[in-house]
């Protein structure tokens, strides 16, 4: 074989490997393109021929707030409805929070009720909330015999926001 002959059948072995191939620099990243005219913006980009364009990430998701259309602090619930509106709590009585809520989204959603004694917390409450316009929902404190003071009923929703903040006196009838 000439020197000549060898020669080009090794030029024509490097063009049959890299022909279909991109070139790559040393560290693995495309080629910088030598020409001056600028690159394709409408191109897609990738390492492969058949690689696509990334689809655009969705907007973040922002969640529709749930509404609390009335907090009632009563002795007793009857028919989903509060029966009166408490002034003041007696010791050693049930005490209700009755809420009335918006939930305008699509999936069951949480409010927490904490009822506070004198500014510690007694009673810790999750209730859940279903998709409506207006669900009714409550949950009760049983106060003991021995307080007095002050009870507080604090309202949040899922996200920790303060919805209502309630305080009545604990006081004997």
């Amino acid at each position: 074989m000439t020197p000549a002959f060898r020669y080009g059948i090794t030029l024509f072995a490097m063009w049959s490997c890299l022909g279909g191939c991109e070139e790559r620099s040393a560290d693995g990243a495309p080629a910088v393109p030598t020409s001056s005219a600028p690159a394709d913006a409408a191109a897609p980009s990738g390492t492969g021929s058949s690689a696509q364009p990334a689809p655009p990430a969705p907007p973040p998701r922002t969640r529709v707030p749930i509404e609390l259309l009335e907090l009632t602090i009563t002795s007793g619930v009857e028919k989903k409805e509060p029966v009166d509106k408490l002034k003041a709590a007696a010791p050693g009585t049930r005490v209700y929070a009755h809420l009335k809520m918006r939930n305008r989204s699509s999936e069951t959603r949480a409010v927490h009720v904490d009822f506070l004694i004198n500014g510690k917390l007694r009673t810790p409450l999750k209730l859940n909330i279903e998709p409506s316009w207006s669900f009714r929902t409550w949950g009760y404190n049983t106060l003991q015999a021995s307080d007095s003071g002050e009870l507080e009923v604090q309202v949040y929703d899922d996200a920790g926001t303060t919805l209502e903040r309630v305080k009545l006196p604990i006081r004997s009838k």
